[in-house]
């Protein structure tokens, strides 16, 4: 199973893997180029061409955002914040992290470091322009990387609005928790600037939905729509956080789980345990009776009925050394530093070698 996406490229021992979405918003890119900068400033440019040059802007510009989680995801790691890998998709591009941040300071810096990344890229593209007109390069190499240029400047100050969880947002976070010393305060603050900011997003939407642009109304209350769900969604997660300081995981696990062979088939797995308990995720272990991997509902449901006899439970396992291992006497806030996507969000708990617990 591919729960991180379509892998592209791995840099400096980080992952870089895409959605299915980055077709989608690369075929927009091209399209933009194509159809509407070529055919205004480089007049009879042949169609073939023009879409030519619309695919290379949209590589370059997707190149660009991949830079630019590439400087979090690197900063992150030097400062000690595990990082699990770049995601390319519909808004762009995230660094995941799976480590928690220590200080307000390190989110402040990981944060800024991503727009220092896309100031020197368009930097760059501006430079690059200037030069290109000044050795007479043809008109549509002008316009390609002008366009670049254009939009790595239009994302640098959108990204740098402080508006949680955009970077701005998280270097407002950071410089709120740095003077107050209290994380949740600084989250619930910036949380309410990223929600005002996405209202306001939407409303434009509203507005130019009726009475400019329809698509692009549309756009910017998707956009609007992801920044409200992802700034309730950050000041929920720590409010989570916070009621779950001075928890140990021997508090919050599943005890006793099932452990089945992971050798049956899933169809016997659903009918003779999965049917018959309560828990969302069951260890495999193997022949000689190591655990070596863990089976999630989630894992289940992405089989087919009719494929479920010709697969086996260690098929479908997310494999054992990708599940976080957790101690009961071991803080949880301590533990969900370490949980991640990688996991399906689970941890299995040992006491002594022994699997007593998961953490889901």
């Amino acid at each position: 199973m591919n729960r991180g996406g379509i892998p592209i490229v791995r840099i400096a021992g980080i992952k870089v893997s895409a959605d299915w979405s980055v077709m989608l918003i690369a075929a927009l890119l091209a399209w933009g180029v194509a159809d509407g900068a070529v055919p205004s400033y480089v007049p009879g440019t042949p169609v073939w061409l023009a879409w030519i040059a619309g695919a290379i802007a949209a590589v370059l510009l997707i190149a660009s955002l991949t830079a630019h989680e590439m400087g979090h995801a690197l900063l992150a790691r030097r400062r000690g914040v595990a990082v699990d890998g770049i995601r390319l998709w519909l808004f762009g591009g995230v660094a995941r992290m799976s480590g928690d941040w220590t200080s307000g300071k390190t989110e402040m810096a990981v944060a800024a470091i991503g727009p220092a990344v896309t100031l020197l890229l368009a930097a760059f593209f501006v430079g690059s322009s200037w030069l290109l007109v000044q050795v007479g390069a043809p008109p549509l190499v002008v316009v390609v990387v002008e366009w670049l240029a254009a939009v790595n400047l239009t994302l640098l100050v959108f990204n740098l609005i402080p508006a949680f969880p955009l970077d701005g947002g998280r270097i407002l976070r950071g410089f709120l928790w740095t003077r107050s010393r209290d994380r949740m305060r600084a989250t619930v603050l910036a949380s309410r600037a990223g929600r005002f900011f996405a209202v306001l997003v939407m409303g434009l939407g509203v507005l130019d939905l009726f009475f400019l642009d329809p698509v692009g109304g549309l756009w910017l209350i998707l956009v609007g729509w992801f920044l409200d769900t992802a700034a309730r969604g950050e000041a929920h997660g720590e409010q989570a956080r916070h009621a779950l300081e001075g928890m140990l995981v021997s508090d919050v696990m599943s005890k006793n789980p099932v452990i089945v062979p992971s050798w049956i088939t899933v169809e016997l797995l659903v009918d003779q345990y999965v049917m018959g308990h309560q828990f969302t995720s069951f260890p495999t272990h193997s022949i000689d009776g190591r655990i070596d991997g863990l089976v999630t509902m989630r894992g289940i449901k992405q089989i087919p009925a009719q494929q479920r006899g010709n697969r086996r439970a260690i098929d479908i396992a997310i494999p054992a050394d990708r599940v976080p291992i957790a101690r009961p006497d071991e803080p949880v806030t301590d533990l969900l530093k370490r949980m991640g996507t990688a996991s399906d969000g689970r941890a299995m708990v040992y006491d002594g070698g022994t699997l007593v617990g998961i953490v889901s």
